[in-house]
């Protein structure tokens, strides 16, 4: 059985590597590009030889620009950071991680997705009055910090619901393997120009409202009945 993760999880990285050069070369124009450097040698010297030995280099030319963003190497550290950031949620609390993940399979998909739209327009909303509002200009980010952190939640516990479905099909492993190999099909997805990134920003959405909806995992999770007196 084992074998066949290993094909899965092996297939899952090389299509990842491949969509990360197919958009760091083939569909570069799509993404926004840091102006030219057009004087080179007004460059610190530590740069200058940086830039003189990467010019070089056989991957500079195979794999496109080496350093910045939107280059294969920035698409791969990111896609690792995706999945190993909601690995680390499922090591620091399984717990809470483990009860999204079967909260989710009681309520599908539709729901968080609600949830999860209107928390978005809740922070939407809340950035655009914090805007206006000069004095509270600087608490927009942390809006936006806390929906991150809870959609990387989120996505643990969707990770952990697909590698429960995947364990049904290719047979046990760790759990923390199968969420793993979920995660990769969700960052290869993600890397999908165009159409993926609308896929993975849809996930992400329910990642936040699966969140939202069990306050992180919380025995109790969230009841609107909490709000009587």
């Amino acid at each position: 059985m084992r074998w066949r993760w290993a094909l899965l999880f092996g297939g899952l990285v090389a299509v990842g590597v491949a969509l990360s050069w197919v958009d760091a070369t083939a569909a570069r124009s799509l993404f926004p590009q840091p102006p030219p450097i057009h004087h080179l040698f007004a460059a610190p010297p530590r740069r200058r030889v940086l830039a003189f030995l990467g010019s070089r280099m056989v991957l500079y030319r195979a794999l496109g620009p080496v350093g910045g963003p939107f280059t294969f190497w920035w698409f791969l550290l990111v896609g690792a950071g995706a999945v190993l950031a909601p690995l680390a949620v499922m090591v620091l609390v399984p717990g809470r991680a483990a009860r999204a993940a079967r909260h989710l399979g009681r309520v599908g998909l539709s729901v968080p997705l609600a949830a999860g739209v209107a928390s978005l327009l809740l922070v939407l909303a809340l950035t655009v009055l914090f805007r206006f509002t000069f004095v509270l200009l600087e608490v927009a980010p942390i809006a936006w910090a806390v929906g991150a952190v809870a959609a990387i939640f989120g996505l643990a516990g969707i990770s952990l619901a697909l590698g429960r479905w995947l364990r049904a099909r290719l047979g046990p492993v760790p759990p923390l393997v199968a969420a793993g190999t979920a995660m990769l099909i969700f960052v290869d997805v993600g890397l999908v120009p165009l159409a993926g990134w609308l896929a993975f920003g849809g996930v992400t959405v329910i990642a936040l409202g699966l969140a939202v909806l069990t306050r992180l995992g919380s025995p109790a999770g969230w009841s609107i009945e909490e709000l009587d007196l």
